[in-house]
């Protein structure tokens, strides 16, 4: 059968874009049953763990974008054939991901304290999530060695390896947090299980990536790649990172005031805001898939020479992407009290918990074109629009309402969520200009 031009590109797509799909899906059932199974501890666990997981994420993930860089350089050079300097790119960007790593355990260790002390949580809430973040830290270097190496595996293509890489770690982290939160054959730790759970399932997750680069045919990453110092390598990857490591900075940076003046609400309100975070990361798979898809397919067009077709790629993702949100949101909304319920029988914070995920549908569409046009413009090295974008969006827009509806005028949760939906609709809007003017090219 003879495929047109069109059917041959949503082919490329889909074949590409599912595997993340799937290995999204892999990290948020992680987060949901691991919250879930802190959910029947009570409340304040379930606030601390959410907080906790929110901080060494948000700070790891400033880092992890060099794997940006990483996976904008490897989809050209993949695209070009040019297949030494995609090895030597891969492991410059995984040496940066470890040093950065260790950097941010050793930080970790002496800010928890310091850091949840600032926040508006419970007393209780904040001192339990200081001793968890301190567990996690530890495990940085092997989140980030393992993040960066799936972000290069993408740019090649290889979205399905990267796949197998993370169910690998999901399943550890679902085992282990359960032995220890439960005590099934090991000590009983409680709420602190979760933390060993989710930490030594990243310790195992980078030590598998490392092992799948060695042994990939078309790249054999050897300690060579890894240890040799190469500046104009570095020099490349930075270039590109630098400006997706400042919108990460921006944007985490933003998620974690906006988090701190969230839990002044009150540990029901807060909790229901973290069940629904949860669960609204459903509908972010399909966004983020097709990101990938199409941050790896411009980069690796504009690699082969082929500009316009790196703009069709772009501009049929993001409508795949827009419709698959679209009826995303409709079924979270349908399902959003039992879904709540799922994580926590307490039904002042499924009733919370239930109305924010209502509201998130609202958000759908227009997370769809920012994920996808975020994701073009960084796979053809354009990572400062969305910088720019990101911290506007964040910091003049979100926080400051979020701080006048809820901090001065002490409103419920779902005013911070109505404004989350302005602010992605600001920045879908200036990212559709952006790439549409083509002066990305």
């Amino acid at each position: 059968m003879i495929l047109s031009i069109n059917q041959y590109m949503r082919r490329q797509i889909i074949k590409l874009a599912w595997p993340v799909i799937f290995e999204g899906v892999g990290i948020m059932a992680v987060n949901v049953f691991v919250t879930a199974m802190v959910g029947q501890l009570g409340a304040v666990p379930l606030a601390a763990v959410g907080l906790a997981m929110m901080i060494q994420f948000s700070a790891a993930m400033v880092f992890a974008a060099a794997g940006t860089g990483a996976a904008a350089l490897v989809a050209r050079e993949t695209g070009a054939g040019r297949w030494q300097d995609v090895r030597y790119v891969t492991g410059q960007a995984i040496l940066l991901g470890a040093v950065f790593g260790v950097m941010l355990a050793g930080i970790g260790q002496l800010a928890a304290d310091r850091v949840l002390a600032l926040t508006a949580a419970e007393p209780a809430v904040a001192e339990l999530a200081a001793g968890l973040v301190k567990i996690m830290y530890m495990f940085t270097p092997f989140y980030l060695v393992m993040s960066i190496a799936n972000a290069a595996l993408r740019g090649m293509g290889k979205t399905k390896t990267a796949f197998y890489i993370t169910i690998f770690s999901n399943t550890m982290a679902l085992i282990i947090s359960y032995l220890f939160i439960f005590g099934q054959g090991v000590p009983l730790l409680g709420v602190y299980g979760a933390a060993w759970g989710l930490g030594l399932s990243q310790l195992a997750g980078g030590v598998a990536a490392l092992l799948v680069l060695s042994r990939l045919s078309t790249v054999r990453l050897s300690w060579r790649h890894i240890l040799t110092l190469q500046k104009a390598t570095i020099i490349r990857i930075l270039d590109i990172s630098v400006p997706a490591a400042l919108e990460q900075m921006a944007m985490q940076g933003g998620r974690l005031v906006f988090t701190f003046m969230l839990a002044g609400v009150g540990a029901v309100q807060f909790a229901g805001h973290q069940i629904a975070l949860q669960i609204e990361s459903m509908s972010f798979m399909p966004g983020f898939g097709f990101a990938v898809a199409s941050m790896t397919l411009v980069g690796q067009y504009l690699g082969k020479g082929m500009p316009h077709r790196a703009v069709q790629y772009a501009w049929l993702t993001n409508k795949i992407a827009f419709w698959s949100m679209a009826v995303m949101g409709g079924i979270i909304f349908l399902f959003a009290k039992p879904l709540t319920a799922f994580f926590i029988d307490d039904p002042q914070v499924v009733y919370w918990g239930s109305l924010c995920v209502m509201i998130a549908v609202l958000e759908q569409p227009t997370l769809a074109l920012c994920f996808v046009l975020g994701g073009a413009l960084r796979g053809a090295g354009d990572t400062r629009w969305p910088m720019y974008v990101t911290t506007i969006g964040v910091w003049l827009i979100r926080l400051p309402l979020v701080y006048l509806f809820i901090t001065v005028w002490d409103c419920d949760i779902i005013a911070a969520w109505y404004i989350t939906a302005g602010d992605f609709l600001f920045r879908s809007v200036i990212l559709w200009r952006r790439f549409a003017s083509q002066k990305w090219l």
